[in-house]
């Protein structure tokens, strides 16, 4: 586990290390509006990746046999290929509101990309999965690695002919790259699982049918909630706090989003071949606290840079971005040991419990806006009321969610569903 472990987080530090220098080049060259911009293409590109597979990427690891996984890795694909004519629709119904209601003149553009992109986006997560089921981590790192790298290049080329949507063709190209390199070497594979009429009344679709029901649902409301505050903000503060945010979650939370992705399937696969009790535990309580100490280690770093340091590293535009990252610290930490921990809820069988702690989710950020937003003074006054609002909430959420999956862990036995 570890070695697959270090491996992947190998490819991660490698690919975020790429993304962190490139910040010091990318926000001299766009301005927060084009952040702006790429924050609201990664809020559905991000949706997507996670709810267009019909969340059967969680449960290729369960199944003993490849040929019963081969199943639901067709049942995923399929719902990709759903994902396409979906976001597609989506796009093209909403481009004008969301041009004007969010100042972003360059979405448009955007929308012409997006189903494409957030098909294959949701693709390559079921391929990422397929190979960690396979224990072929190798391919993954790689992934990690020469995506973000492709990415930061064409940010950095597209800045002179699009000064508002270079980043997103950026962000769009490193995706391609990522289900590109994903892709090699699994044609049998991609090509037999297209045979839906196969498949389609197999006992293992039903034996699974909490992934595309309960899990599905449960997932929508979480990214949801990840990804509401980009609405939220962008619509309540505009496009240039919504930009700074960008920035923050470009340094802080991205970096841990990628860690925890990549040391997640691994703790999975891993904790499926352990046994209830004392054994899963120990592998629990581990991974606990190395997650614990990488958050107190950022949170710790964000807390001693300077005051002045956003504007002289990222250019004057930047001015007052250093408090923008550690009001979001907190959230961001707190969410990168969750995520990380959060396929133990589908170890101990629990997808119920994620449906609840979802909806739970999506009512704290909705009910911390509203608050920060009416009640600037509950949160230290300011007009940044509403983003501290949505901070305290989320930490809140994460906290119970932390608390919840503990006692599903400690508690599990043999017996229970």
């Amino acid at each position: 586990m570890i070695r697959r472990m270090a491996t992947l987080m190998g490819g991660a530090a490698a690919g975020q290390l790429v993304t962190v220098l490139a910040a010091f080049v990318l926000t001299r060259l766009y301005t927060p509006e084009a952040f702006a911009h790429l924050e609201m293409f990664a809020l559905v590109t991000g949706m997507a990746a996670v709810l267009g597979t019909g969340k059967y990427e969680q449960a290729l690891m369960l199944p003993e046999s490849d040929r019963e996984a081969r199943v639901l890795f067709s049942a995923g694909q399929r719902a990709a290929a759903i994902t396409l004519l979906v976001v597609g629709s989506a796009a093209w119904l909403t481009q004008d509101w969301i041009t004007e209601r969010y100042a972003l003149p360059a979405w448009k553009w955007v929308s012409l990309c997006l189903p494409f992109v957030c098909a294959l986006a949701a693709h390559g997560r079921l391929l990422e999965y397929w190979h960690h089921r396979q224990k072929s981590v190798g391919k993954v790192a790689s992934a990690q690695a020469l995506a973000p790298l492709t990415s930061e290049a064409v940010k950095m080329a597209g800045a002179s002919f699009f000064s508002l949507s270079g980043l997103v063709f950026g962000a769009a190209t490193g995706l391609i790259v990522r289900w590109a390199i994903l892709t090699r070497g699994m044609k049998q594979l991609l090509q037999s699982s297209w045979s839906w009429h196969a498949v389609k009344q197999d006992r293992i679709l039903e034996e699974y049918r909490d992934y595309p029901t309960w899990v599905l649902a449960g997932s929508a409301m979480n990214r949801g909630a990840q990804w509401l505050h980009v609405l939220l903000i962008g619509a309540t503060l505009g496009p240039v706090l919504l930009g700074m945010m960008g920035l923050a979650r470009r340094l802080v939370m991205q970096p841990l989003s990628l860690l925890a992705m990549s040391a997640a399937p691994v703790l999975f696969q891993t904790s499926t071949e352990k046994a209830d009790g004392a054994p899963l535990r120990r592998l629990f309580t581990w991974s606990l606290l190395s997650f614990a100490s990488v958050s107190a280690l950022v949170w710790v770093g964000v807390h001693v840079v300077p005051d002045n340091a956003t504007a002289w590293l990222f250019g004057e535009e930047w001015e007052g971005a250093i408090d923008v990252v550690r009001i979001l610290t907190p959230w961001f930490v707190l969410n990168f040991i969750t995520a990380g921990l959060g396929s133990l809820f589908h170890r101990v069988r629990k997808p119920r419990w994620i449906t609840g702690l979802d909806a739970l989710h999506l009512l704290a950020v909705l009910a911390g806006w509203y608050a920060g937003k009416q009640h600037p003074d509950w949160f230290g006054g300011g007009e940044w009321g509403a983003l501290v609002g949505i901070v305290w909430a989320k930490c809140g959420y994460y906290t119970v969610n932390l608390a919840v999956l503990i006692t599903a862990v400690m508690r599990h036995g043999n017996a229970d569903r």
